[in-house]
């Protein structure tokens, strides 16, 4: 091969494979890293975005029932009356709303089920 004044370059080939490769091997590793990091971090926010869903509609459904009480003097006979007549919407893939009611003149006990 060719000779410089400081010698042979015969070696510096083999110098660019290894170092080519063992970067690619860094870089796919960082990828894979970063990515994953990415995913976790997806998954967090989709937690804490159902946990403020939960939370917005269980608000809502108190704030009808209250309403409800307030302008027709009693409280809601069902949940499906209060989603028909003061606009209650959610998910129900997502969420069960279970309505109890006690009495006639007792506030309903409303729990809220994450379904998935």
């Amino acid at each position: 091969m060719a000779k410089t004044r400081f010698g042979s370059l015969d070696g510096i080939h083999e110098i660019r494979k290894k170092t080519v490769g063992s970067t690619t091997l860094i870089s796919v590793g960082l990828f894979t890293i970063v990515f994953i990091l990415f995913l976790l971090a997806v998954s967090k926010t989709t937690s804490g975005t159902v946990n403020e869903q939960s939370d917005n509609l269980r608000e809502a459904v108190d704030r009808a029932i209250v309403q409800c009480y307030v302008t027709e003097g009693r409280y809601p006979e069902s949940f499906e009356y209060l989603k028909k007549n003061y606009g209650i919407i959610y998910d129900d893939e997502l969420f069960r709303v279970d309505y109890v009611i006690y009495g006639s003149n007792m506030k309903p006990d409303v729990t809220i089920i994450r379904l998935k």
